[in-house]
C-alpha cells in the first residue's frame, strides 16, 4: 500500500502544499463511462418496466492488463473496496447487489493475499420501481467507486459516474427481457 507521510507545520505555507499534492494525485477525479484503467458499460434486463416491478441492472467492468482492483469486501481495513453505488429517490429502490467472487492474489505492495478482480467483471443489482410510477422515461444515475493496483503499488481511488435509462410502461404493455447473455452471467441467487 502506498502512504504518504510529511511533517505538518501549523503554518500558512504547509497546508496549500498539502492540499495542492491531493489534487494532483486525482483524489477529485471523476469520469464518464471509462477512465484510463477502467473502462464500464450498462445493462438492464426488460425493455419495459411496470410500476412497482423490479428488474435487473448489470455493470460490466473491463480492467486494464496488469491492474486489478479490490474486492468488495475485503480483510484488509486499509485498502479501498470496489463499490456500485446509486443515487436515492422516490421512483426507485436498489434491493440487492451482486458482486462477483474474487481472486486472491498476492502482490509486491501487501504482506498477505489480496482479494482482487482483474480482467472483466460484471456487478449487478435489483432494482425496485414505485408503485406511483407513471409511464415514461426515467435515468437511474450511479457510479462505481474503485482503486486501481498494479504489481508494485496503488494509484489513488477513483470513480466513474453512470446513468441507466429505462422506461416505464402501463400494466396492460407487455415487456420483454433483454441482454439475457448478460444477466445469464449473475447469479443474483448466493448473494
Amino acid at each position: 500500500m502506498v502512504i504518504f507521510q510529511t511533517d505538518i507545520k501549523r503554518n500558512n505555507k504547509t497546508i496549500p502544499v498539502i492540499v495542492g499534492m491531493i489534487l494532483l494525485l486525482g483524489f477529485t477525479n471523476v469520469s464518464e463511462g471509462k477512465s484510463d484503467i477502467v473502462e464500464i458499460k450498462t445493462f438492464i434486463s426488460k425493455d419495459g418496466v411496470h410500476p412497482g416491478e423490479t428488474f435487473k441492472i448489470a455493470v460490466l467492468v473491463k480492467i486494464s492488463p496488469g491492474w486489478h482492483i479490490h474486492a468488495s469486501e475485503l480483510s484488509d481495513q486499509f485498502l479501498i473496496p470496489t463499490e456500485l453505488l446509486f443515487e436515492e429517490n422516490e421512483k426507485t429502490e436498489v434491493t440487492q447487489f451482486h458482486y462477483p467472487e474474487p481472486k486472491l492474489e498476492k502482490y509486491e505492495y501487501s504482506a498477505s493475499e489480496l482479494e482482487v478482480y482483474d480482467g472483466e467483471i460484471i456487478l449487478g443489482a435489483w432494482v425496485k420501481t414505485s408503485s406511483e410510477l407513471k409511464p415514461g422515461k426515467y435515468t437511474l444515475k450511479g457510479e462505481l467507486d474503485y482503486q486501481a493496483c498494479d504489481n508494485r503499488s496503488c494509484l489513488s481511488p477513483k470513480k466513474i459516474e453512470f446513468e441507466i435509462a429505462f422506461k416505464s410502461v402501463p400494466l396492460s404493455k407487455k415487456t420483454e427481457f433483454i441482454n439475457q447473455k448478460i444477466f445469464s452471467k449473475l447469479d443474483f441467487k448466493k448473494d
